[in-house]
């Protein structure tokens, strides 16, 4: 299981995860590779199934949005159809006649420092709070940044201190969850 924890402020993003991965028997690994990866220059954090992890994060070459163009847009008319695209092509799109697709995991998103949550089936959402965690492990995580003063944080270094403190008490509280921590930083303009 996962905790993901995003943090979105003027102009940039910090992203960070656990590290533990589980099977349906519970037994579990701690992850050479973290769970968030920088594709062309977009961040991508997932849970959920791993395989769907591993075809975003190495699958292939995310589409780059053109410069000025809308971030809304460019998730509903390239990130998406892109991803289901891979998805499809691996065989991981789960579809029956009538029924919506869908894939077993959920993602975090960012996109020159603007955060997406993208959910089971293919919908993205954004939070008025510039806040998002998702996982196993989230809940306690959001609770953790709540207490913590999430709504105080103006600066990159804050937000990776305080997502470094949310993960590390989810992993406290939550079995599914483990360390080490990774926090990835992303700029409007850059990633770093």
């Amino acid at each position: 299981m996962t905790t993901l924890v995003a943090i979105q402020g003027d102009g940039w993003s910090v992203m960070g995860c656990d590290s533990r991965l589980s099977d349906e028997h519970g037994r579990f690994q701690i992850s050479k590779t973290p769970k968030i990866v920088n594709n062309n220059g977009i961040l991508i954090a997932g849970c959920g199934s791993s395989r769907v992890s591993n075809v975003l994060h190495y699958g292939y070459k995310q589409p780059n949005p053109i410069i000025k163009e809308d971030l809304n847009t460019y998730m509903t008319q390239r990130f998406i159809p892109a991803m289901r695209k891979q998805f499809v092509n691996a065989g991981i799109d789960m579809k029956e006649d009538g029924d919506v697709a869908q894939i077993d995991g959920g993602f975090l998103i960012s996109v020159k420092g603007q955060v997406f949550s993208v959910s089971e089936d293919y919908s993205w959402d954004t939070d008025v709070r510039n806040v998002y965690v998702m996982g196993s492990g989230g809940d306690i995580a959001l609770g953790a940044l709540a207490a913590l003063g999430v709504e105080k944080v103006k600066t990159i270094h804050q937000a990776e201190t305080m997502i470094r403190k949310a993960i590390a008490i989810a992993v406290q509280y939550d079995n599914m969850c483990s360390e080490p921590i990774h926090i990835f930083t992303q700029y409007a303009s850059k990633e770093k």
